[in-house]
C-alpha cells in the first residue's frame, strides 16, 4: 500500500523508523547530568519501545495513542535535537511528526482518554509484536501525553503539521 502524500509504502516507513540511529540519543538519555540516568541496557530497550510506538503509528495514523512515560520521554530527547528530529520525521514519514503534551491534563474525562489510548498502545503493541508496550505501574500514571487526532479540539495529537492534510 502506497501513501500518496508521502509516496512510500507502509514496509518502506517501517524500515526507515527500524534504521534510525539513536545512538546519541540514548546517549543523552543514559547521562545523569543532563538526561535520565538510565543504564544502557535500559536506553536500548526504550528504543526498541520508541521504535515501536513509531511503527504503530504508521500502521494506525488515525487512532489515539499514549506511550508509557519512558518512551515518552525517549521521545522527547529525539525532539530536543531538532535537526536530526526533523530529518528522521521526514526520512521515516515524509513529514514532521509533532508532539502534543496535553491530553490527560485538562479533567477528568481527558485523564480518562488518556488511559484508554494509553490501553489501546498496550493492545496494538501485543498484537503486533506480542507483548504489551513497557510500562512500570499498570493502569496508573504510566501513559504520556500524546495522540495521534490532528485537529480535534478535545484531543491531544502527535501527527501532521497543523493545516496540512493528513494521510
Amino acid at each position: 500500500m502506497i501513501d500518496s502524500t508521502q509516496g512510500k509504502t507502509l514496509e518502506q516507513t517501517i524500515a526507515a523508523i527500524q534504521a534510525l540511529d539513536l545512538t546519541l540519543i540514548k546517549f543523552k538519555a543514559s547521562r545523569k547530568e543532563d538526561g535520565y540516568g538510565w543504564s544502557a541496557g535500559y536506553a536500548d530497550q526504550m528504543e526498541v519501545a520508541y521504535k515501536r510506538y513509531l511503527i504503530l503509528h504508521a500502521k494506525h495514523p488515525d487512532l489515539t495513542l499514549a506511550p508509557e512515560q519512558d518512551v515518552d520521554r525517549f521521545w522527547h530527547m529525539h525532539i530536543l535535537d531538532t535537526r536530526k528530529y526533523a530529518a528522521d520525521c521526514e526520512a521515516t514519514f515524509g513529514h514532521f511528526l509533532h508532539h502534543f503534551p496535553y491530553l490527560g491534563l485538562r479533567g477528568e474525562d481527558d485523564a480518562k482518554a488518556l488511559q484508554e489510548a494509553f490501553l489501546e498502545m498496550q493492545r496494538l503493541s501485543a498484537e503486533e509484536f506480542g507483548e504489551p508496550m513497557p510500562h512500570r505501574e499498570p493502569g496508573k500514571d504510566s501513559a504520556a501525553w500524546c495522540s495521534l487526532e490532528a485537529g480535534k479540539p478535545s484531543a491531544a495529537w502527535c501527527s501532521l503539521e497543523a493545516g496540512k492534510p493528513s494521510a
